[in-house]
């Protein structure tokens, strides 16, 4: 792809350097002036917007997901000749302060290669890998190993995996990028030799259209210094000035000139993804020309650090030296838990203590580690220099001032020093709580004596820092002694006393009961093993995760390739070179414009007055419209749906409600639009935020349907030998997908051209067509791909569409919006929230007799999406039981109207009945496993829905795959494990899974087309490509059926034209069901073009067999419209069965935990193609795994609002946080002759069996309860996250001992 420039633009290095006043910033080897550019708009707007190289992404804004990363390479100011390479975050990057690092280079990804000049072997192999799914975190993947390669050509596998902890991917599962990447690494059998092209290697000469020797890229260009002039002055418009100072001196300078000023000192500005709304600032100063910065010196004293230096090149100094001190190892470990790679490589440590300084409630590592070390920094100004420890730091007026360096000293003669981080998730995530622990032990026989001790907290309170009293009580005592340690433990009980008023922090509980934990894997530490129990010991060490592995095992029939073969899809070329283009990337049209919401801030209101006054003198501003400029109907919901509100027309059902659209010339100014807009409320009352409430307030939607009974399930418990009852939670899930909603419409002679990124384009034109007030036929939709969807872009699309649309019928002029992260989790719903109650009757050997389950389910502020009662055909998952009662009941909250998320109802209802057996285990002191091994359906059994198991080979799979993986072998070296720890636990669960999937809702028209000139094909289906391998799998099907190559099928966009009326595409079948409708069409034309080429000679070539056929006058394009009927009784088309076996391990004293080993047998029939659907499996596992372990959706309970809006409080897996091993078996020889081609769908089955994951948990946490004595069940509610776990191990520190 070529690099374009909206403004003048030149190849020629010299013919820029001669221009006067220029500031040029270089590209891909384009170099291109600035100097009329906001220095504040950060490197991904302009990358996007001026230069329209769209291949790198955003959404998040915040550097927490890693689609918008891209490589930078700059001259070393203090070592000549060297270059600085690294990746970073272009959404935080601003524009100017490129400009201070001398012959600097930004690379994208479409400097790599592309589908027409030839990839590069990262693109090429993250896509062989199947690596990219819906393809919008691919090129992020591929920026951030292209950094890591650049720097390092022969990684280690560790390496390799250590490297994205800044990258987000919903789809797939992480394992095949993994993979992908690891074939990089130095030991790798798939290395390929000189794989690791240069970028240069692979551009193309835009005169001769020959590779090129060298390229531009490669040349250092020495033009683009730090602007001329005195003052250094960068830009000065509208009040702001940004300068580039390129000595201290000259930095005083300003900074006394400005003293009076809101001014902001920028080195990697990475914190305004902490802190969005600090400022504004007047005066904004770029240190990173001051060469003086950069100075790192080892003094007989300790390490010396200017402030320049980066988190990442600290980490690096910090391992160099590390032979001068044993705390240097220390500090540099705990560095690299903060944030993630490319943050870290632009983010310093300055910058961290500065914001810490400013915000005392703001958790900072680096203050922790440089406090216990004790650090002590140098603060400068024009007239004087002085140095604090951190302490008084904190409390230094920095107004004026500088942070010039840290002095890190060396750990004396004696000294112990440790540091500890626990987070939420392994990888980029703020901490729950981090301590730092050094102390100097005096030796005496076999006493240890505390000679002095520095314990440092962060995440207690603002002000609480260190422990000041149980360091003064452990000055001088033996710690040998189990008093010692009880007396430190007691007086700390007394010291910290944590806030419990923010409810984005873990409970002040758990926060308190992991400082003593703390202390206490320190405290061990300072002893020798001999002096600490043999049980204990495994206290002191942290969770060891080794590079993660994984196996895929699977079957085909390469007779019938290209159907069944394992192959990448057909735009992962195009998705890992960045060139697949997602709606946001369409460029704007002339007299384009942007949109964003106006948002509710009360849950439970009437919406008083809004203010557009100062919205509307932003410049660029167009309009505020509200629900009056509605020109038909304020829904976005077309009936017979429940009325959902455009904007609201006074009554505000929940927090974050949309109320307004503003509207401008660009994206910036719509978002300051937003800002300025002021709005009044009124009749404000207490909004209902939890289930609880809903539940007690009696807040119910009408019934959701009659439920089910099944026999006399009260008579059946009344007489059962055993009988237990309980309540069990499964809390809500955000979708997550990286394309955050979207639409753009376009007023046409035709109507509306609409651009929607939508599942269900039939129910958004339906939806538009009513709110415009025009007929459907004026609403043309076209969907090409989505990035990630998962059921949130099913109905909740319709929400953005419909504003869109009326913007644009109001302006008569084309209008997009994208949602921010923040404003998607705040205005649209979530997966649904649930509380179970149940009653179980049962035999004394474990078997069910009777069982009654309530549903109560969080609707929020609508039942549209409704689920309760509609997923009962789940609820008995793969077990037998004649008496059944299931009772829905949907909850009104004031919360957004909770939507369908990938494996809707199916998913939490067979998490409820596992839990049941579960308890049913643990009242007879049974292991799981083989109360549910006895309840197991059997080939011929009946279901409470009255459907009978023809092919039922659930007992079966559940006692091969308890064989296969050795269950019982692995359950006595955990047995053993737990007995000799007491500390760590491990435990190993087992769910199996039986999934009904219904054909009969679905309904697509599919059409193929053939081309009489050349034989190529085109189809169109009603499907949305949304990662799942749709087209791909369409076009295997279509080239098997018609004989030929899959490189004669082009797959076309879906539009609401050529495959009007079509259904959602949603719970697993849209791939089935278009691949069936192709299917029909291609057999069509078959028996169409039999007769002619039963004419032609044999082996005729298919191109001049189609030619013949046109000849005869043959139709050439067959059209299907695939709407199944019921199966008789409604039953399902077939069940999927499998069976999933999880290892965990956690650790008692913090709740953080691992999952060691997954082993998923999955029955996929014959698969169409085995590489898509394991990848499935894998994405919706580890998706899944989100949901019971991490995955926390946070209310403010005053108004109901969403406060974890954002990557920094919502925490998605990452690639350290899928199992360790991850095995993936396709069940063999099981042809499904209900299927497509004897195929079953993968997209969500998987997922209902990720629950194993937090039950092998709770065999852990079940352990460490025994060693207590606590014996008894106890309910593990949704998501098990790392504070709930710690807390239901029922840590005491007086059970601490040495």
């Amino acid at each position: 792809m070529e690099t374009v420039s909206l403004q003048r633009q030149s190849s020629d290095p010299a013919e820029e350097c001669t221009a006067v006043r220029q500031l040029i910033l270089r590209v891909n080897g384009v170099l291109h002036d600035v100097k009329d550019e906001d220095p504040q708009m950060s490197l991904a707007e302009y990358l996007r917007s001026i230069l329209q190289l769209c291949g790198t992404k955003t959404m998040c804004h915040e550097g927490g997901c890693g689609c918008c990363v891209v490589v930078v390479e700059y001259d070393d100011l203090v070592n000549p000749g060297k270059r600085i390479i690294k990746s970073i975050n272009s959404c935080l990057f601003p524009l100017g302060s490129l400009l201070s690092l001398k012959n600097h280079q930004v690379i994208t990804v479409e400097a790599l290669g592309s589908v027409k000049k030839g990839l590069h072997p990262i693109q090429q192999r993250l896509a062989d890998y199947n690596g990219s799914q819906c393809g919008f975190c691919s090129p992020g993947f591929v920026m951030q190993m292209y950094g890591l390669l650049k720097n390092n050509a022969t990684p280690s596998s560790q390496e390799v995996e250590d490297n994205f902890d800044g990258n987000v991917c919903r789809c797939t599962g992480y394992r095949s990028i993994l993979d992908a990447m690891q074939s990089f690494e130095k030991d790798s059998d798939t290395r390929l030799s000189g794989s690791l092209l240069d970028i240069e290697d692979l551009k193309t000469c835009p005169k001769t259209k020959q590779p090129c020797n060298r390229s531009s890229l490669d040349k250092v260009v020495h033009c683009n210094d730090p602007a001329e002039g005195t003052t250094h002055m960068l830009f000065s418009k509208d009040g702001i000035k940004w300068y580039q100072p390129t000595t201290l001196t000259k930095l005083y300078l300003l900074m006394q000139e400005h003293a009076s000023e809101a001014m902001k000192l920028v080195h990697g500005d990475t914190a305004k993804g902490v802190y969005k709304r600090d400022g504004p600032y007047k005066v904004l100063i770029d240190l990173k020309g001051i060469p003086d910065l950069y100075m790192v010196t080892m003094e007989p004293s300790g390490l010396k650090v200017s402030s320049n230096i980066s988190l990442s090149s600290l980490i690096g100094y910090l391992k160099l030296y590390s032979a001068q001190s044993p705390s240097y190892s220390v500090i540099a470990h705990h560095l690299l838990k903060v944030a993630n790679g490319p943050v870290r490589n632009a983010g310093g440590w300055a910058g961290n203590l500065m914001m810490k300084w400013k915000h005392r409630e703001f958790v900072s590592d680096v203050f922790v580690a440089f406090e216990v070390a004790g650090a002590k920094v140098t603060v400068s100004d024009i007239t004087e220099v002085n140095t604090y420890t951190l302490m008084q730091f904190l409390d230094v007026n920095m107004q004026g001032k500088l942070l010039f360096c840290v002095e890190i000293p060396k750990l004396a003669e004696g000294e112990k020093m440790s540091s500890y981080k626990i987070m939420p998730r392994m990888q980029n995530a703020h901490t729950y709580v981090s301590a730092g622990f050094r102390a100097g032990i005096r030796t005496w026989g076999k006493k240890q004596f505390i000679e002095s001790i520095s314990m440092v907290y962060t995440g207690i309170s603002n002000n609480f820092n260190h422990a000041v009293a149980t360091e003064k009580y452990l000055q001088g005592k033996d710690i040998t002694s189990n008093v010692t340690l009880q007396g430190a433990l007691t007086t700390l009980d007394k010291e910290i006393i944590p806030d419990d008023n923010d409810p984005l922090l873990a409970s002040a509980k758990y926060r308190k009961t992991l400082a003593f934990g703390l202390f206490y894997k320190f405290f061990l530490t300072l002893l020798s093993d001999g002096a600490v129990s043999p049980c204990n010991r495994s206290a002191r060490y942290a969770l060891e995760r080794p590079v993660s592995t994984g196996k895929q095992t699977f079957s085909s029939k390469p007779e019938e390739y290209p159907l069944t073969k394992p192959m990448p899809k057909l735009s992962a070329h195009l998705q890992t070179s960045g060139e697949a283009q997602f709606i946001e990337d369409l460029l704007p049209l002339p007299n384009e414009l942007f949109a964003v919401f106006v948002l509710s801030t009360e849950g439970n209101a009437t919406l008083g007055i809004i203010d557009s006054t100062g919205a509307m003198a932003v410049p660029g501003a167009a309009a505020v419209l509200k629900a009056k400029d509605i020109p038909g109907s304020n829904t976005f919901m077309p009936p017979p749906n429940e009325v959902e509100e455009i904007f609201s027309s006074g009554p505000l059902l929940y927090a974050g409600q949309p109320i307004a659209l503003c509207v401008a010339d660009s994206q910036h100014h719509a978002v300051q639009m937003v800002e300025a807009v002021k709005v009044t409320y009124q009749d404000q009352k207490p909004p209902i935020t939890t289930l609880d409430e809903a539940i007690e307030k009696k807040s119910f939607y009408p019934s959701p349907g009659k439920g089910l009974l099944v026999g006399d399930p009260v008579d059946a418990i009344s007489k059962s030998s055993c009988k237990v009852e309980g309540e069990i939670r499964a809390g809500e899930q955000y979708h997550f997908h990286m394309e955050t909603q979207i639409c753009r419409c376009v007023p046409t002679e035709d109507g509306l051209d609409v651009q929607a990124a939508s599942q269900w384009l039939n129910l958004t034109q339906q939806a538009i067509a009513g709110a415009i007030g025009v007929q459907v036929k004026d609403i043309n939709i076209t969907t090409k791909r989505l990035g990630g969807a998962y059921g949130g872009k099913a109905s909740r699309a319709n929400l953005v569409a419909c504003a869109v649309a009326v913007a644009a019928t109001v302006f008569r002029r084309p209008v997009r919006c994208l949602m921010d992260l923040s404003t998607n989790m705040k205005a649209v719903g979530k997966r649904h929230g649930y509380i179970f109650k149940y009653k179980v009757g049962f035999t004394e050997d474990g078997t069910l007799n009777g069982i009654i389950i309530t549903y109560y389910c969080d609707n929020g502020s609508s039942p549209n999406d409704n689920e309760v009662g509609e997923s009962f055909m789940f609820s008995d998952n793969a077990y037998k039981c004649k008496n059944w009662q299931l009772i829905p009941v949907a909850l009104k909250t004031n919360r957004a109207a909770h939507t369908w998320c990938r494996a809707p109802g199916s998913k939490p209802n067979i998490f409820v009945i596992e839990t049941i057996l579960e308890h049913v285990a643990k009242f007879l002191s049974m292991d799981p496993i083989v109360v549910k091994q006895k309840n197991l359906y059997a080939q011929g059994d009946t279901t409470p829905m009255g459907f009978l198991l023809p092919y039922c080979s659930i007992q079966d799979l559940y006692s091969s795959q308890l064989t296969k993986v050795d269950v019982a072998g692995r359950l006595q070296a955990i047995k053993k494990f737990n007995t000799d720890n007491l500390w760590k636990k491990k435990g190993l669960a087992v769910v199996p899974l039986k999934y009904c999937m219904y054909w009969s809702f679905g309904y697509y028209l599919c059409t193929v087309s053939i081309f009489a000139s050349d034989g190529s094909v085109i189809v169109s289906h009603g499907g949305i490509e949304s990662g799942q391998g749709l087209n791909t799998k369409v076009a295997q099907v279509c080239a098997y059926m018609l004989g030929i190559s899959i490189d004669y099928i082009s797959i076309k966009p879906t539009t609401t034209n050529n495959s009007p009326n079509a259904s959602a595409t949603g719970s697993s079948i849209t791939s089935e069901l278009n691949c069936l409708g192709v299917q029909k069409c291609c057999e069509m034309l078959r028996k169409r073009m039999k007769p002619v080429k039963d004419k032609l000679p044999p082996g005729t070539p298919w191109k001049d067999l189609v030619a013949a056929c046109f000849k005869a006058k043959v139709n050439l394009t067959a059209q299907d419209w695939v709407w199944p009927d019921p199966q008789p009784r409604d039953a399902p088309q077939y069940n999927s069965y499998g069976v999933t076996v999880a290892e965990a391990e956690i650790d008692v004293l913090t709740g953080e935990n691992q999952i060691i080993q997954v082993d998923i047998l999955f029955d996929c029939g014959e698969s169409m193609n085995p590489d898509i659907d394991i990848g499935q499996v894998e994405g919706a596992f580890v998706m899944g795994m989100g949901y019971w372990l991490i995955e926390k959706m946070i209310y403010d309970p005053k108004t109901g609002a969403v406060l974890n809006a954002g990557t920094w409080d919502y925490k998605p897996p990452f690639s350290k946080s899928i199992p360790i091993n991850f095995n993936i078996e396709l069940l063999k020889n099981a042809p499904n002759p209900m299927g497509v081609l004897r195929s079953k769908a993968s997209g969500e089955p998987p997922q209902c069996m990720s629950c194993v994951t937090l039950f092998a948990v709770k065999r852990a946490i079940e352990a460490a309860r025994e060693d207590i004595g606590q014996n008894t069940y106890f309910p593990l509610h949704g998501p098990a996250t790392v504070d709930v776990i710690q807390t239901n191990c029922l840590v005491d520190y007086k059970n601490f001992s040495i």
